[in-house]
């Protein structure tokens, strides 16, 4: 008894050193916003938020900073369906412009991540770490529900889809399953675990509130989300009345990488900046497939049609920012960019029966005004014109007025 009391003493000495000499940490890393959030009347007010928590400076490896963190982010989220919710063939512009209150549902949801986190390499021009590696296990709930907006009409999400047996059926009475939305399977809960791994390689130097950036950024993820790692209660346990009876199968990988060159800066006596040119180019890509992909699962949208839930993306976008006088503080800035976005995505859709293969492509040229306020208010305007072989979407303008808080 003596040795094991010894032994589990030293054991928790082991564990605990590191702690006492870790870093703790709580913060608001994130927060996002729902374009008709509270009926449209507050669309630039946070409907959800992301707190990280974790302690760093673990010391567990020499010359390695060890983190262990936990993400929790929650809120509400509006989504509209692009797909014909039986077959998966994609819904004609024609029917969302009529009809759109038919596609349209809101969600909330509430995420927890655990990552162990190792930063690696000391970056050769700031004090961060340049490649660092995450292994997650992440775990998402979801309830949807109909639309403030249909709320507020007094209609239902598909109320008037599908027909059945001659009469029209109320989706979220109906007990139904179809194929292009397996995350809103009869009661339209749903329970999603996934294994990340991520690795990100960073020299990208920055300064004033990243109005001064140069150098490279990018990442890899690879996500698994297979339907026996709790993904399909009914399928897994054979109870098909289970109260998480979504479905979730799928697998990630996805890249991205951020290249960013000053070409021109100027600084008052305050180090405060007066005018700055800088460039930059975002790329972006996603392969994405599994036999029940969920919404959040994709991450890109395309223009008018929103998100294309195929199996292959790649977007870029350049942007070349124009950064006016500071004044009152050094993080109020005016500033603007003029972009060029180009995007292709190719396949059979995700979530499908019989959809044939699809392949959209677009070209997006524009101009975007911002203000920042103090480093955190963004108000902004931007306008557009959108080159596009979408089917029924075509060509055609576009703009956007609004305001948001990054912190």
């Amino acid at each position: 008894m003596r040795l094991k009391r010894l032994a589990a003493l030293l054991v928790a000495a082991a564990l605990a050193s590191p702690l006492m000499a870790a870093t703790s940490f709580s913060l608001i890393s994130g927060m996002g916003y729902m374009s008709d959030f509270a009926f449209g009347d507050l669309t630039s007010f946070p409907s959800s938020v992301r707190i990280s928590q974790g302690a760093s400076d673990m010391g567990w490896f020499d010359d390695v900073d060890t983190s262990l963190l936990m993400d929790m982010s929650f809120g509400v989220q509006q989504r509209k369906l692009v797909q014909d919710p039986a077959k998966g063939s994609y819904l004609t512009a024609n029917q969302l412009a009529q009809d759109a209150w038919q596609y349209g549902y809101s969600t909330f949801y509430s995420q927890v991540s655990y990552t162990f986190r190792n930063a690696l390499f000391d970056n050769r021009r700031t004090e961060k770490k340049s490649l660092v590696v995450d292994a997650s296990i992440d775990v998402r709930f979801e309830q949807a529900f109909d639309s403030f907006d249909n709320i507020r009409a007094g209609r239902s999400f598909l109320q008037n889809y599908p027909w059945k047996d001659g009469t029209l059926e109320n989706y979220w009475t109906g007990g139904n399953e179809f194929a292009a939305i397996p995350d809103l399977r009869r009661g339209a809960y749903m329970l999603a675990t996934g294994l990340t791994l991520k690795a990100s390689w960073d020299d990208m130097y920055q300064e004033y509130n990243t109005i001064y950036r140069e150098g490279l950024d990018a990442d890899g993820t690879l996500t698994l989300a297979p339907w026996f790692l709790l993904n399909d209660m009914g399928r897994l346990f054979s109870s098909p009345d289970s109260l998480f009876d979504t479905a979730v199968d799928y697998y990630r990988i996805a890249g991205d990488a951020t290249y960013a060159k000053v070409l021109y800066n100027r600084e008052d006596w305050k180090r405060w900046n007066i005018f700055s040119i800088v460039l930059e180019d975002v790329a972006h890509m996603q392969f994405l497939m599994g036999g029940a992909v969920p919404k959040f699962a994709d991450t890109i949208s395309f223009p008018g049609i929103g998100y294309t839930n195929l199996p292959l993306v790649a977007q870029n976008q350049l942007k070349l920012y124009l950064y006016g006088p500071a004044f009152l503080t050094d993080n109020t800035i005016p500033y603007g960019y003029v972009f060029l976005d180009l995007g292709l995505a190719t396949g059979v859709p995700n979530n499908s029966t019989d959809a044939p293969w699809e392949t959209f492509a677009y070209a997006e040229i524009g101009l975007n005004a911002h203000l920042e306020v103090m480093g955190a208010l963004h108000i902004f305007a931007e306008v557009s014109y959108v080159f596009s072989n979408i089917t029924n979407y075509g060509c055609f303008f576009d703009w956007n007025v609004g305001a948001y808080f990054s912190l």
